[in-house]
This record gives C-alpha cells, structure tokens and sequence, in this order.
C-alpha cells in the first residue's frame, strides 16, 4: 500500500486498514466553449485567407497605367522613383514645360528638345538602367491651328556626340509663323506603362532693325565695329539686325557679339563691297545664325574670311586669296549650313569643316 504499508486484497479500490482511495486522481480538463471553438476556426480560416490573398497580390499581372505631365512626371518602377523631364542642358532637374522663341517668318529655325531621365532622390543619371524597361519613345505635335506654318519634330535619339547628358533629343524646326504647337514626349513601356510629358512652344515674330550706310557711320571696319558693339548692347538679342554695308573695302577684323545680317552693295561702276580681314564670332550660342550676302572677302594669304562657331550662310560671296576661306569649329546644331552661289578661289583651304557639320556646297564654286 503506497499509504499505510498494510497488504491489500486483491482488486481492492481502497485500504481496509487506513481507508485511503489506492487509485491516483486524475485532473479533469475544463469543456471548450463551441462559441470558442468557433472563433478560434474563424481565426485560422482569416489568416489562410490573408496569406492567399497577399499572394495572388504580389503575383498579380499589372495592370497598365497612365501619366500625363507639363514638362515632367514621376514615374515607380520597383523600389525607385524616376523623374522624367523636358529640361535645359545647365539643370538636368528643373523641367522646361514652356519655350520661347522668336523667328522670321520666312527663315527656318531649329531647336533641340531635350527628354531627361534623373533618379527623383538623387538627380543623377539612371538611363543604363531605365532604358531596358523602355519599348520605344516618340515625339507627336499638336500643331497651332491658327498659325501659317507647322512645327515639324525629328525623329528622337540618344545623342552622345551632340548632347550626351540627355536620354533622347528630338530636333524641332519651326518658322517664325509657327504659333504655340505643343510637342509631346511618349514613353510606351514594356510592362505596358505609358508616359506622356508635354513641352509647349511660344513662336513669336521677331522684330527686325535696319541700319544702312547712309544713315549711319559705316565708312570704315573701326565704324562698323563701334556700331555693332553699340547695338549689341541697345537691341535685344533675340531681335533680328540688318546692315547695309557700302560699296568700297573695308580693312581690319571684325568680331560678333551677337547675330547679324550683312548685306554688301554694288555701286553704279560695279564695285562691290570688299573684306580684307576676318570676321569671328563668339561661340556656344545655338540660335545665332549669322547671314552674308554679296561681300568679296579678299585674303592676304594667312586670314581667315568667316571664323565661325555658330551657324553663319554666306550667299553670293566670294572667298579669294585667304589663308582659309570658311572655319567651321564647333557649330552647336546639325542643321545643315548651305552655302549658295558663294565662289571659294586661291585660298589656301577653302572650307576648313573641323566639326564635321552638314553642308551643302551644291551650288557653291571652287575654282
């Protein structure tokens, strides 16, 4: 007996001697409630529930979405914001949605938009990896339908040689009768995504100023010189500027502080207008085009006739006996320069192209 120690009779429930239950007691477990069974049940079902639904979530198939922005949009791929943007080339980050430009109506003009891909929180340049997520991107015009004449956009590329710190550049051409067209960048991504960044144009006629030689002192290359200097700093850069030169030689070099038109005359003997020196240019301005018409530039052997980094026409000149007729040394556009009816003779190169810019010398004499 585990109790008292006495023998016990065989199957005995308890002693006859101490009286004691010889049988261990066993602990009885409280009932589970039904309404608690059940909720524990609803319970187990929700997180299943749960767990199936935030994995159909993140397996789910993309739906395509939509944006549309002036000048930028912020687009999210995985755990990266990317900012898309028409901008400047001196601030990668600032979007361009509005440009100004003034024109001639009858002169063609060219303007290089500019689509930039900046990682949102850092501005850096991400388009190595942006561009395996991109199918395609186009350029569309909404054209003014008041204006005379069409804003037409070039194909868009990436252009490493020309602008390299920009994903694509599309080139616009435009006349001064062009209106207020709205250019439209489309991103078709490859997940479907599409991507709609809109740059407005304002064209406005440009407002024209003339001098001639009879109204102004234009006699000598110091006179003209102290007359473009002094209108360079009077007349708004962005307005268009015509001289009348008169017949007879000038002699001295001449230097551009903004765009001109310059016109040569013929007298009733037939003297022309004459150039004896070079005529430079300051550079990195993409919208000077400079214009020559009817001037003989007359070397001694080692001028330069045009040294030109900007884009300069000159149509029914001559260029004889320099050391070189035409520099061209980093023209900042590929608009293509067309020399017309200009005559290249005895120099001693007539057109130096070191930037390698499109020309057209199909109506142009060398002799």
């Amino acid at each position: 007996m585990p109790h008292c120690g006495a023998d016990l009779p065989e199957n005995a429930a308890f002693c006859p001697h101490c009286a004691r239950d010889i049988h261990p007691r066993r602990e009885t477990k409280k009932p589970v409630p039904l309404l608690k069974k059940l909720l524990l049940g609803l319970l187990g079902l929700a997180v299943v529930i749960a767990v199936g639904a935030g994995f159909r979530y993140f397996n789910r198939p993309h739906v395509p979405q939509e944006y549309d922005g002036e000048g930028e949009v912020y687009y999210e791929s995985g755990d990266k914001t990317y900012q898309l943007l028409v901008a400047w080339p001196d601030d990668r980050t600032a979007p361009a949605a509005d440009i100004y430009h003034q024109g001639a109506p009858d002169e063609q003009y060219r303007w290089p938009s500019r689509w930039y891909v900046n990682d949102a929180l850092t501005g850096t340049d991400p388009w190595g990896e942006f561009e395996p997520l991109v199918e395609k991107v186009t350029v569309e015009v909404v054209q003014d339908e008041n204006a005379a004449d069409e804003l037409i956009a070039g194909e868009p590329s990436h252009q490493e040689d020309y602008s390299p710190d920009a994903a694509m550049v599309s080139s616009l051409d435009f006349t001064g009768n062009s209106g207020e067209p709205q250019v439209v960048w489309t991103v078709q991504m490859k997940n479907g995504d599409l991507i709609r960044v809109q740059q407005n144009l304002h064209i406005t006629l440009v407002i024209t100023h003339e001098y001639h030689w009879q109204d102004y002192p234009m006699s000598t290359m110091e006179e003209v010189q102290a007359l473009l200097d002094q209108i360079a700093n009077q007349v708004p850069s962005t307005d268009q500027v015509l001289l009348y030169l008169a017949p007879g030689t000038y002699e001295g070099d001449l230097f551009f502080h903004r765009s001109y038109d310059l016109y040569g005359s013929t007298d009733e003997g037939g003297e022309r207008t004459v150039w004896k020196g070079s005529v430079s240019m300051e550079d990195g301005h993409y919208d000077w085009i400079n214009y020559f018409y009817d001037i003989d530039f007359v070397g001694d052997g080692t001028d330069i006739g045009i040294n030109t980094p900007v884009k300069a026409w000159p149509v029914g000149c001559t260029f004889t006996g320099n050391g070189t007729g035409i520099l061209l040394e980093s023209v900042p556009t590929d608009i293509t320069m067309v020399f017309d009816g200009t005559v290249f003779s005895n120099n001693g190169t007539d057109l130096d192209n070191r930037c390698d810019h499109p020309i057209d010398t199909t109506n142009a004499v060398f002799q």
